[in-house]
C-alpha cells in the first residue's frame, strides 16, 4: 500500500464516524449550555440574596446553544449565505482533481475530504470563541468576537471547499 492508497482510505473510512462524532459533540455542548443556563434561572428565583438574572445574561448563552445544537444546519446557512450552497458531509469530489488523473484524483479528493473535516472543528471552534467572548474573558486585547468569525466563516468554506475552488478557479482565470 502506497501513501496516495493510505489517504484514500483513512478519509472514506474516518469520514462518516467524523462527522457522527462531531454532531454528537456539538449536541452535548448545546444541551449543556442551555441547561446552564436553565439552571441559572432556577437558581436566581429560588434561593434569595442571589443576583439577579438578566435577559441579557441569558439571551446569549441560549443562541449560542442553539447554534451549536444545530451545527450541520449553521454551517449549510454559512455556506448559502457566501454563495457556496450546501454540502453532504461526505467524501468530497472535485471535479479538478481529474486534470491530474490517475489514481492520483483520488488522493486529491481524500486530501480535500480531510480537509473538510478540519472545516467542521474550526466551526465548532468559532462558536467556542464567541461563548469565551460573551463570558467576559477579553485578557491580552484579544478580540475572541472576530475570530470566532473568521474561524466559522473559513471553517465552512473548508467543509465545502471543491465549490470554493471551482469558484476560486473560475473567477481568478486558474487553469489546472
Amino acid at each position: 500500500m502506497d501513501l496516495g492508497q493510505m489517504v484514500v482510505t483513512f478519509a472514506t473510512e474516518l469520514n462518516t464516524s467524523f462527522w457522527r462524532f462531531l454532531w454528537a459533540i456539538a449536541a452535548l455542548v448545546g444541551f449543556l449550555w442551555a441547561g446552564s443556563a436553565i439552571l441559572k434561572m432556577a437558581r436566581a428565583s429560588r434561593f434569595p440574596g442571589q443576583s439577579p438574572v438578566t435577559f441579557g445574561d441569558i439571551l446569549p448563552l441560549l443562541i449560542l446553544a442553539a447554534i451549536i445544537l444545530n451545527l450541520s444546519g449553521f454551517i449549510n446557512n454559512v455556506l448559502t449565505s457566501i454563495g457556496l450552497g450546501t454540502t453532504s458531509y461526505g467524501p468530497l469530489s472535485y471535479s479538478g482533481a481529474a486534470a491530474v488523473g490517475g489514481r492520483f484524483q483520488e488522493t486529491v479528493n481524500a486530501a480535500l475530504t480531510i480537509a473538510a473535516m478540519f472545516g467542521g472543528y474550526f466551526c465548532i471552534k468559532g462558536i467556542l470563541l464567541w461563548k469565551k467572548a460573551w463570558g467576559g474573558h477579553q485578557g491580552q486585547g484579544e478580540d475572541f468576537v472576530w475570530k470566532g468569525i473568521v474561524h466559522a466563516v473559513g471553517g465552512a468554506i473548508l467543509v465545502n471547499i471543491p465549490r470554493f475552488l471551482e469558484y476560486a478557479q473560475t473567477s481568478l482565470g486558474i487553469a489546472w
